[in-house]
């Protein structure tokens, strides 16, 4: 039986009068860069496009885009394996979908400016490696909806000015956020960001941290789990972050199990405010504590996003190593605050992350892992990164995040690798050791388990658990 993760604290000493007002006044510090950076509202100008999302049968879409002003084509961002060309279909008379190297678009066939067409849009019939699902079956009858993959962007590759209707099928809810309701209009994320929406029967159960949706179709001890998983680590996590996320977070949580019960597949994707969980494979049936495991850390992965939504940038891209691997490492460091893991455990864990980062880096540097599309690099490396971070600034992962995020949050960008190798100088002291780390992020490596010896060293004192810390 093998277990997957796709995608996607510690404990209690003592501490003196001195470090707790310390690590009270950098909470406080916190939030107010937060709830700063959530009063710089820009203006909502009236929406360019409206998009209206009808649900038609369980998890198909009929998407119609209505245009303030005429234009010659609709562009998409670009998405693998030629989705948009297999799983949509242009239903008004005299459009065409052109698949071009990095978008999509559609256009009339004439040539001449539009104000308004539909097309049909049906689920894949196969997960899209490391990408957004466009549209997703989530139980009987409902699907997740992906509003990225929808959401028409500028020739300058921006996102343009859009609003979105969503209309579900007789007698279910759009979710969204803290909103369900029986349709939603003109509506636009909290976060200014794409977003996931649900349209189906389900319904949403929500507490004063989250509101939850899960499918029936899980099975009862992942119910359990799950119920009892996420507010210990979401009160964790605000202890470790010094914050709670602004906006009532969605979790969803789908388990389209099947019937192989080899398989045991947790997909995991996460946006601000939002994460949502796809259980694939009959072995989820067992409780063991294989996939107890697998669960629980994986869950706590996703979480950290959330946290670390409130400090990413708006627009460009960030290396992935940066956000997975530090969760990667945080989500260990919450297993063991639980009391869900042991300092054997929790060694036992980095030596993995260790050997899949050195596999990974067998063919090529991991700058490079993501267009070579060596994904497990990303988790593995920045987990051992993050790690080493830790040694040399001899605290835990979660602090440096705290104060990253912090530090984050006060840029118009978020951050960026430069403000991430800026934020070790400045907490370490150690110019020396922050070349280090660029080297091993740069630098293809002939033997990667002896670059990452040579990592590790450079940072100094050996590994430890938040408890023997």
């Amino acid at each position: 039986m093998q277990g997957v993760k796709e995608g996607v604290r510690f404990g209690v000493a003592s501490l003196g009068f001195g470090m707790r007002w310390f690590i009270l006044l950098t909470g406080l510090l916190i939030a107010v860069a937060v709830i700063a950076g959530a009063a710089k509202k820009r203006e909502v100008l009236p929406a360019d496009i409206r998009v209206t999302v009808k649900q038609r049968d369980g998890a198909e879409l009929l998407v119609t885009y209505e245009l303030k002003h005429r234009r010659r084509a609709l562009i998409f961002g670009e998405l693998s394996g030629g989705y948009r060309e297999r799983r949509w279909s242009v239903l008004t008379p005299g459009f065409e979908l052109l698949r071009l190297d990095t978008e999509d678009q559609i256009v009339r066939t004439d040539g001449r400016k539009f104000e308004r067409v539909t097309l049909a849009a049906k689920p894949d019939l196969i997960r899209l490696p490391k990408e957004y699902q466009p549209i997703a079956r989530y139980g009987v009858d409902g699907a997740m909806i992906y509003t990225g993959h929808f959401w028409p962007m500028t020739g300058r590759g921006g996102r343009t000015n859009t609003v979105f209707n969503f209309t579900p099928q007789k007698g279910a809810s759009v979710v969204a956020f803290g909103e369900a309701a029986p349709r939603l209009e003109n509506w636009r994320s909290p976060m200014a960001h794409p977003a996931f929406v649900y349209v189906g029967p389900l319904e949403p159960v929500e507490t004063p941290d989250v509101m939850t949706l899960v499918d029936p179709a899980a099975p009862d001890w992942i119910k359990q789990e799950f119920e009892t998983l996420t507010p210990a680590a979401f009160a964790h996590l605000a202890d470790v972050f010094g914050f709670s996320p602004e906006t009532k977070p969605n979790l969803f949580l789908a388990a389209p199990l099947g019937s192989d019960e080899g398989r045991l597949s947790y997909a995991g994707d996460a946006l601000p405010a939002q994460f949502q969980i796809t259980l694939e494979g009959a072995a989820w049936r067992n409780d063991t504590d294989q996939s107890r495991d697998i669960f629980r850390k994986s869950t706590i992965h996703e979480a950290v996003h959330l946290w670390q939504s409130a400090a990413r940038p708006s627009a460009d891209k960030v290396a992935a190593w940066i956000h997975e691997g530090a969760a990667d490492a945080i989500a260990a460091e919450a297993m063991v605050a639980l009391g869900l893991w042991g300092e054997a455990h929790f060694v036992s864990d980095f030596d993995r992350a260790r050997a899949e980062c050195a596999l990974n880096l067998e063919y090529g540097s991991l700058a490079g892992a993501e267009k070579r599309k060596s994904f497990r690099a990303l988790y593995g490396c920045g987990h051992v990164i993050a790690v080493a971070v830790s040694r040399a600034e001899r605290a835990t992962v979660g602090d440096f995040w705290r104060n990253f995020v912090q530090i984050a949050a006060e840029q118009d960008e978020g951050y960026g690798e430069d403000l991430f190798y800026e934020t070790i100088k400045d907490r370490t002291q150690d110019e020396g050791f922050v070349e280090a780390v660029r080297y091993f992020v740069r630098t293809p490596h002939a033997d990667p388990g002896r670059a990452i010896d040579r990592l590790l060293a450079s940072a100094a004192p050996p590994l430890a658990s938040p408890a023997g810390r």
